[in-house]
Order: structure tokens, then sequence, then C-alpha cells
């Protein structure tokens, strides 16, 4: 491990927290130590890409965490997804291994958790043809998963299969129920927008009416078929039946993405989905553990994609969603009252957001807490922040990695859970400059602190 590298990433945290540096002579050396904060690397830094990680503590209180690597993403074969325990009594992380791997395709953005029944599930997704909007869904189960080293024992491996979208074995045509509701949805937004100011006009706005047309009738067409054309039977005006080319539901029943973990409300199991085809999130909704599935209405912004969940007191569920849209980039923010299944106009928060994932959690206190790139541009910057009034104010900010604009230093696509002692978790892509004239060395970090810590 290039000891000297990590040092030098780490020196703007050192100047900015005051912390002297704790140095272990082991392959997960802890490189930064702040009161009961503590990041380390997971695995020494390494050339290769490795990327959206996700952590989960087992029910012995080791913990495990994935992510997805190899020499790139959506058009690397050799990527996979890999993992590595942490041994809550020797505090160390273990080696690498392999969680699951598609030969030839590559496996991208594995979400862990533990569901109602005790049981640990992978989701991932599998990319088919290069491109995100190609991707399947996939997932495995293990009742087995507590061993000293090396892959879960999995008794389960299945597609999820998406269909938000009804029944059209006839082709897709003009009274289509999903597109209409996508209709409905783009149309109630485009008001917010116009009402809100957004669109250009002399004065302000950052949206032109041509680009509003060309990202609506984009989604639209996807969900017309127009990329599955074949005959098929429509109704005319008159309610007469008529053979036409119409097109068929495959794009909008694949191409759906996992990122972060699911909200579980009771029986309820709600895994947040987005698709960069479509460029819209929607919430896969089980109330029996995976055995069969029902969707939410899409939730449609301005490239809002990867929510994370968060239940308010009142029982409604915020969804906060990375902003892929044009500026002000903020996260962007929709809400269920009805436990997931419908979802109100997104709007932008007032959270920064330079179009990263960012993660949420409900502390057992009742105080939320988000991880974040909270800058306009970049990922040099991963801050966490916490409110006490269920996302209203964010009123406690401390940051975890503090690069400078334009440098190497990445610190993002974060995952935070909260342990059975109140510990507070996080995992997150690190990544720095290499020697000089090579490229960055990358890593998974993780960052265990104290809500005390946080509200000092």
């Amino acid at each position: 491990m290039r000891i000297n590298i990590s040092l030098l990433s780490l020196s703007l945290l050192v100047i900015l927290t005051g912390c002297s540096l704790n140095e272990r002579d082991n392959k997960n050396q802890a490189f930064a130590q702040v009161d009961s904060l503590t990041i380390e690397n997971i695995f020494p830094l390494q050339s290769q890409h490795c990327h959206g990680s996700s952590i989960v503590e087992l029910p012995n209180k080791d913990m495990l965490v994935a992510w997805f690597q190899g020499s790139g993403e959506r058009t690397a074969d050799d990527v996979v997804i890999k993992g590595s325990r942490y041994n809550h009594k020797t505090r160390q992380w273990g080696e690498p291994f392999i969680l699951a791997d598609v030969p030839d395709f590559p496996d991208i953005n594995p979400v862990l958790f533990i569901d109602g029944k005790s049981r640990l599930w992978l989701v991932w997704y599998t990319v088919m043809a290069y491109k995100w909007e190609s991707s399947v869904l996939k997932y495995r189960i293990s009742d087995n998963y507590m061993q000293d080293s090396g892959t879960p024992e999995w008794s389960w491996q299945d597609m999820i299969h998406i269909k938000p979208d009804g029944h059209s074995p006839d082709g897709i045509g003009k009274n289509d129920q999903y597109v209409k509701t996508l209709i409905r949805k783009y149309d109630d937004y485009y008001q917010h927008l116009v009402s809100s100011g957004y669109f250009k006009n002399k004065d302000a706005g950052v949206i032109t009416k041509e680009m509003w047309d060309n990202a609506r009738n984009h989604s639209l067409d996807n969900a017309r078929g127009v990329n599955l054309m074949s005959n098929g039977t429509d109704i005319n005006d008159k309610g007469e039946k008529i053979k036409t080319q119409l097109g068929y539901p495959l794009m909008r029943r694949i191409g759906w993405q996992s990122r972060n973990k699911p909200l579980i409300i009771g029986n309820r199991m709600l895994l947040p989905l987005y698709s960069d085809g479509f460029d819209f999130s929607m919430i896969a909704i089980s109330d029996n553990w995976g055995k069969t599935w029902q969707f939410s209405e899409p939730i449609i912004g301005a490239g809002a994609v990867q929510p994370a969940l968060a239940l308010g007191k009142d029982s409604s569920i915020v969804a906060l969603m990375r902003d892929n849209g044009p500026p002000p980039q903020r996260l962007m923010k929709s809400i269920s009252q009805d436990r997931g299944k419908t979802w109100s106009i997104v709007e932008d928060s007032d959270i920064p957001n330079p179009g990263t994932a960012a993660d949420v959690i409900v502390l057992k206190s009742g105080n939320w807490i988000i991880v974040h790139n909270d800058i306009d541009e970049g990922r040099h910057r991963l801050s966490i922040w916490l409110s006490k009034d269920e996302g209203k104010t964010w009123t406690h900010r401390k940051i975890l990695i503090n690069g400078r604009p334009g440098s190497a230093i990445r610190g993002h696509y974060p995952a935070i859970i909260q342990g059975s002692d109140e510990t507070i978790h996080i995992s997150f892509t690190n990544q720095i400059a290499g020697i000089e004239g090579q490229p960055e060395v990358k890593n998974i970090a993780h960052a265990s602190f104290s809500e005390k810590w946080l509200i000092e």
C-alpha cells in the first residue's frame, strides 16, 4: 500500500479538523481519526475502477460491504460485484471476494440489506448491451451468511421482473394507461416548472421549451415502445379494432437500476429504482418479502434519479433524488402519503447536488442524516448533514473528504446505515492522485462516527 499517497490525500482533512493521523502498519491503514470519527481503507488503493458501494450490519455485529470493480462500468465486460467482511472483534476488514459475476457482462450497483425474515439480500443489475437502458435487475438471497470469510451461501437467485405498465398483448395503443400516466405526470411537472420560474424568458430561467419537449418526447417514445415495433391491434375513434403497427413494452420493463437500500415498513419492502433510459425513478414494492412485486407510479422530475428513502413520523415517505437535470442542481424531493404507491410533484430542495448519488437514514433518535457531495460542481467534497426536523433544516454539518476543486480527489457514491450499537457507518468511493505520471488510484473506504460527534 502506498502509505505516502493516502497521507497526502488527507492533508486537507487533517487541516480542516485539526486531527492527528493514527497510523497502523497493516493493509487496513486507518487514515484519519478524530474524536469518534474514524475513516479507514477497506482494501488498499489500486488502479481498477471500483464504485457504487453498499453496507449492511450482520446480526452478529460484523459488517459486509459490496461494490462493483473492473476496468470500467457499462462497457467493461470484466466488471464484477465484490465484497469484504468486517470482523467487529478484530476490527479488521477481510480480503475482498466475489459476491456475483455474470461472465463477460458488467455487473453494477450492488445493494445489501437484511429483510424481515433475517435473510441477506444482494440486489444488482447486469448490463446486457453496453447501454444502461439494457440493464436487467437481479437478486440473491442467503440464509447462511455469517461466515468468517468469503461469500455467503446463496439459497436463491432470480431476476426482479419489472412490469409497471399493465397488460398490452396487442401492442401499446392510444389508450395505454402507462403512457397516459406519464403524460399526466409530465404535464403536472411542466406547470410546476412554469410557475416556479424555471423556463427561460428575458429575465430568468434555465430551461427552454425545446429542451423540455426533447426530454418529454424521448421518454414518451420509450414508453410507447418505438424501439420494438410490430403488427398490433388498436381501437379507432369509433371503438372498432384495427390492425396497425404498434410498439411493445420491452423498454419500460428493462433498464431499471438499483442504487440505494430499501425502506422496510412492517411487512412492506420498498426498493428504490431508477432508469437512465427514462431519466426518472420508481419504487418496487413487495408485501411478501420478494415473492411478488408491484410498482409505484413514475417519479418524474428534470433528471430525478437514484432515490433515497426516509420515513417521516407522520408515515409519509420522502424520496431525495440525484439531480441529473439543468441548474440549479439540488437534491430533488418527492413525498408519498400512501406507502409508496403515488408521489407528489418533484421539487428542488435547498440541498446542493452536483449530479451525484446521496443517501439518507433516519436515526433511532428520530434525527435524519444525509451523506452527499454538498457542492454545486465536482465530487471532491463529501459531507454529512443532520436534521432535527425531518429534513426541513439541516443544522449540523461536517465534512468527511475535502479536496481542492479540479484535483484528483473524489469522495462520492456513499451508503449509510446505523448499527445496533447506534454507531453510524458510511461506505464510499475514495479516489486520489497516483504517483506522478500515473493514473489516479481508488478504493472503497469506511467511515464510522457517533451522532454525538456530529452534533457537537
